[in-house]
């Protein structure tokens, strides 16, 4: 609001009247901006080299808009361009001494643009329009040594908008000549006239319940951190992520461990099998690259062979030989003695015979091919005994042979393949006799190949979405629907819907989703998994993907004193409901209930992927009680 002034009827108004009463109104206006503090340059008035060719002047960016220290608006409308050759006096800016330079700054004043000129009733020549207008003042500083040259004072009732160096000889002013640190930007509201609401904080306790002050709280807080004199993280409050044979996740305990397993002299984990050590080259033995253990061992084992040896030369059984066929051994003695046994063999399947080569041997109607001197011999054999049981006039089934039938059968005789095949049928058909004929009594299997096997495919009703497969690997039975495998992803039948499965193993079961509703996926988003061993722990389902699970706490305490008392502990743990894949990101704790002297929320400490734990420290008066009761929300 302005003072106001209060005209009358049929009252005569003078000039100095109506002056007044607008300059009532336009002092308000002012008033306003100075007590809030509002001044500087608002926008635009951002000074760059002269373009296109710089010269000793500075362009200044339009539209520019400001407020100076009395709360007068300054404003201009197209860009401007200021000679910096002189100053406001018409005094030239050169500096005159080799070495030096001079600062010159440019400000902006508030003035007004006299315009419309009239005469009034004394025949004077007045301007009837004063509108708001600005000028641009060069002022220069006294010449000093480079770098140390004085600046322009800064002005009351006017506002810098940037210091522009000058040196010896200079024909243009470039963008590193321009300075903008001082420039008088825009200032809505000091610091120190924003309050804040502090009551509530832990940690910052400013001088004052302003912005200023709680900023300089938090400076201080920080500049303490991080100089390391206050505040310091503990070791043991610092994460470390577990990384080659540390399975810790603090530093302290990283630490711990490096000295613990580096010292280890246990059997098969000495410290020296975490020590690496590079190649060493050297005949007729070598190191390779690997452990200090390693190598050790390797050495002791050199050492330990050669001196095994005979005196004067090496026995036959301290010469090493590379096993190679079907000899094992690992010197010549032992080879030697091995051939001599394998050739003397009379075990079924694996004789001294089979061992023997023998080239191939033409005839007919029969030959023998290339192989060893047994598979000759037992194919002589064979002849012997198929020509031998043929009856005189006709063959029997039993003496008729039948060509090679592949996987299918493996019987030599027509009697013999047909018995196969009334076995194979008859073991997993029902008999044509009884209530369901031809149907299966039981599928049974080969092998069917090597990875991840397909063993059934149905299609149900038809719905893709719902498409059943059943894959075997060595490890594994997996029960998948909207998924199949193509050897190195999952592909999905439909993307307009989610893929499931189940895997079945020795040692564990674990359910399995995928809703990325992208074509394949290498991996499931999600799954519950559950351990089965004895080994691991199988009371809770292990996660993986995204987890968020939302639990029950609480703290109740009581002082049984008739004195008060400071900082009584209490706390307690968590166990999640299902095994986290990591440690939690994040752990918010929420409030349901408590009781008006509780202090804050409980803190929490050491997650992991089994749970957390929380503690609080209260202070309560004689006979008093508090508790707290909320929720957790744990995500990973």
């Amino acid at each position: 609001m302005s003072n106001r002034l209060d005209f009358f009827f049929r009252q005569k108004v003078s000039e100095a009247e109506l002056d007044l009463a607008f300059a009532q109104l336009e002092q308000a206006d002012r008033n306003l901006a100075s007590d809030l503090g509002v001044h500087g340059a608002i926008s635009g008035a951002v000074p760059a080299p002269h373009a296109p060719v710089p010269n000793l002047s500075v362009d200044l960016t339009a539209p520019g808009r400001a407020y100076d220290n009395l709360g007068q608006r300054i404003f201009f409308g197209t860009g401007q361009t200021v000679d910096c050759a002189a100053d406001l006096s018409g005094i030239p800016t050169d500096v005159s001494t080799s070495g030096s330079e001079r600062w010159v700054g440019i400000f902006l004043r508030f003035t007004r643009l006299l315009s419309e000129p009239r005469t009034d009733g004394n025949s004077q020549q007045v301007y009837f329009r004063r509108d708001e207008s600005f000028e641009l003042v060069v002022r220069q500083a006294p010449e000093g040594p480079a770098g140390q040259a004085p600046k322009p004072a800064l002005q009351p009732d006017e506002l810098l908008l940037c210091d522009v160096r000058r040196r010896p000889g200079q024909t243009q002013i470039l963008a590193a000549d321009l300075d903008t640190s001082r420039r008088q930007a825009f200032i809505f509201a000091r610091g120190t006239s924003v309050a804040v609401e502090s009551g509530t904080w832990d940690v910052l306790s400013p001088s004052a319940d302003t912005v200023q002050a709680t900023l300089d709280e938090v400076d201080a807080e920080l500049a303490g951190h991080f100089s390391g004199t206050a505040r310091r993280h503990e070791a043991s409050a610092v994460d470390y992520a577990p990384h080659g044979f540390l399975t810790s996740t603090t530093v302290q305990e990283a630490v711990d461990e490096v000295v613990d397993k580096l010292s280890s002299a246990t059997a098969g984990t000495p410290g020296a099998s975490r020590v690496g050590a590079d190649a060493v080259p050297g005949t007729p033995n070598l190191l390779p690259a690997g452990t200090v253990d390693a190598q050790l061992a390797s050495l002791l084992g050199f050492l330990n062979t050669h001196q095994g040896a005979a005196t004067g030369a090496h026995h036959a059984s301290a010469v090493g030989a590379t096993p190679h066929g079907y000899v094992s051994g690992t010197s010549v003695q032992a080879q030697l003695q091995e051939v001599v046994t394998r050739l003397g063999e009379t075990t079924a399947n694996s004789p001294g015979s089979s061992r023997v080569g023998g080239d191939a041997l033409a005839g007919t109607p029969h030959a023998l091919p290339a192989s060893s001197l047994r598979q000759q011999v037992a194919a002589l054999l064979g002849f012997l005994n198929g020509h031998v049981t043929q009856s005189a006039d006709a063959h029997a089934a039993s003496a008729v042979s039948v060509a090679d039938a592949g996987n299918l059968l493996t019987a030599g005789t027509v009697e013999a393949a047909l018995a196969e095949v009334l076995a194979a049928f008859s073991g997993g058909h029902f008999r044509g006799n009884e209530t369901a004929a031809g149907q299966h009594k039981a599928i049974v299997q080969p092998v069917l190949g090597a990875g991840r096997v397909l063993l059934l495919d149905a299609q149900g009703a038809g719905g893709a979405a719902a498409r059943l497969r059943l894959y075997a690997d060595s490890d594994s039975v997996w029960f998948t629907l909207n998924a199949a495998w193509n050897g190195s992803a999952w592909a999905r039948d439909t993307t307009g819907a989610a893929a499931a499965g189940f895997r079945l193993s020795r040692n564990e079961a674990e359910f399995l989703h995928d809703a990325s509703l992208t074509a394949t996926f290498a991996s499931w988003t999600r799954t519950l998994r559950l351990p089965l061993s004895s080994t691991a722990s199988n009371t809770s389902f292990e996660l993986a993907g995204s987890v968020r699970e939302v639990g029950r706490l609480g703290l109740q305490y009581s002082n049984s004193d008739t004195v008060a008392h400071d900082n009584l502990s209490g706390g307690g743990s968590v166990t999640f409901r299902s095994r986290f894949p990591t440690a939690p990101s994040s752990i918010t704790l929420s409030p349901y209930a408590t009781s008006g002297s509780f202090v804050g929320n409980p803190t929490v400490m050491v997650p992991d992927r089994d749970g957390f734990a929380f503690y609080s420290h209260q202070n309560l008066q004689g006979l008093a009680a508090t508790y707290w009761f909320g929720s957790y929300t744990a995500v990973a």
